[in-house]
């Protein structure tokens, strides 16, 4: 072989062993790079998982029996309704600027512990409601509760977005669906045991010692969510964050047509699912004599289902025809309202507490993942707070409305008119192809 050519080979077979020892080198980071993003996000989905067992003590005891509570309180009607209302009316108002000020922060997990502690703090201190006059704590308990709606607004609003970062768009239905499960299974646990706690305790101690879990239940929620790792925001995106005030919402809404169908359609879903949540308490304690022991049992049957239906739709949601399919939920939500007000005693209660067990998941993880699938990534907290803001005017104006048509038509046929427009906003689903492949 002439020397030359010799060479030639030579330099040849080294150019070719350091392309192979780059793309070695190259594919070897790539690796290295994917294992610590799926190793952050297996880490990240236990935080969140860990996190649920803290919500349930709260969700199952205190949070569960607030409306019961200003019931028993002695608070008229009226008040029950303006109760469910006015905390919404205050997120409408504040909700816009709480979303600005929550795109505006660096640590997320910080805002939302931040306005955790304070909403968890004014709950556990219900407890000395009962050492006020009858005349006065009904009417304290409805402001406290309506003005810790802000915080809780920015709670929503970091969580929500936290939960978009948290994982990638593939595994978050799964994460979803897991993380409720979980809660499920700690909430039907804990929520049988608070029902036979107020039945079993002298009141005012029984509410006392279960509005004071929630606040411990805060504080264990804190510890926990401040350990999650999140990927790290700029000063550059957020000095590029704008103000979104009432009259930027039409506009936003508009300019992302995935996301204006989203508001449409749930728009009117929710006025059907607000519409009667003022009555089922005065429906199941007035009516029928419900007592607290046997609600707690409604509680349990509903979140017991819940957790194999979560687990189920975990390992459905993979697969993208059944996630397209998810808005059936909504239409099956109808059928809560209109089962109760088929009950004609305590004990029928038990089929609308099936009926929630075994189509609420669906529903509500449609409703989470589909408004974060809806929302651009790099606005979505002001996405979120204006989905917020619209879910807020319908839980201000529809238990009002609720109870109206309650005085003048009855309670039973109320709970059918609720029935029939959580339908139609089911429908409003299906027509505007929400939720589906096609439509984002």
């Amino acid at each position: 072989m002439p020397p030359r050519k010799a060479a030639a080979n030579r330099i040849s077979l080294q150019s070719r062993r350091l392309s192979l020892g780059r793309a070695v080198r190259r594919l070897s980071r790539r690796m290295q790079r994917h294992l610590r993003v799926s190793s952050r996000e297996v880490y990240n989905e236990r935080i969140i998982y860990t996190e649920a067992i803290f919500q349930a003590v709260a969700t199952a005891g205190a949070m569960s029996y607030l409306s019961i509570f200003l019931v028993r309180l002695g608070a008229p009607s009226w008040l029950v309704g303006l109760y469910t209302s006015l905390p919404s009316l205050v997120m409408i108002l504040a909700v816009l600027p709480v979303g600005t000020f929550v795109q505006r922060q660096k640590n997320l997990v910080a805002t939302a512990n931040w306005g955790r502690m304070i909403f968890r703090t004014v709950i556990g201190a219900f407890a000395l409601l009962p050492l006020l006059p009858p005349t006065v704590a009904p009417y304290i308990m409805v402001a406290a509760r309506s003005l810790i709606s802000i915080p809780g607004s920015a709670v929503n609003i970091a969580v929500t977005t936290i939960w978009g970062k948290a994982t990638t768009p593939e595994r978050r239905p799964r994460m979803l669906s897991t993380r409720m499960a979980v809660m499920g299974i700690f909430t039907a646990i804990l929520g049988f045991l608070a029902g036979q706690w107020l039945d079993f305790a002298p009141y005012p101690l029984n509410y006392q010692l279960l509005f004071l879990t929630a606040f411990f239940a805060g504080v264990g929620s804190v510890l926990t969510l401040s350990r999650l790792k999140l990927p790290e925001v700029s000063d550059e995106e957020i000095a590029g964050q704008k103000r979104v005030g009432v009259r930027d919402v039409l506009p936003l809404i508009r300019s992302v047509p995935a996301f204006r169908n989203f508001a449409i359609a749930a728009f009117i879903f929710r006025f059907g699912m607000s519409m009667p949540m003022a009555l089922f308490p005065i429906y199941r304690v007035r009516v029928l004599g419900a007592t607290d022991a046997w609600i707690g049992v409604l509680f349990t049957v509903q979140r017991v289902l819940s957790v194999g239906t979560y687990f189920t739709l975990g390992r459905l949601l993979a697969k993208p025809g059944f996630r397209n399919r998810l808005w059936l939920a909504a239409l099956g939500m109808a059928l809560f309202p209109l089962t109760t007000a088929l009950a004609t005693n305590t004990t029928m209660l038990l089929i609308p507490a099936v009926v929630g067990g075994l189509i609420a998941p669906g529903m509500n993880i449609f409703l989470t993942d589909t408004l974060i699938r809806v929302s651009p990534e790099d606005q979505r907290p002001a996405f979120v707070a204006m989905n917020s803001f619209l879910a807020n005017m319908t839980a201000f104006v529809s238990p009002m409305i609720g109870t109206l048509l309650a005085d003048l038509l009855g309670i039973r046929i109320a709970l059918v008119i609720a029935a029939a427009v959580r339908f139609v906003g089911g429908l409003f689903f299906w027509r505007l192809g929400v939720g589906t492949d096609r439509e984002s």
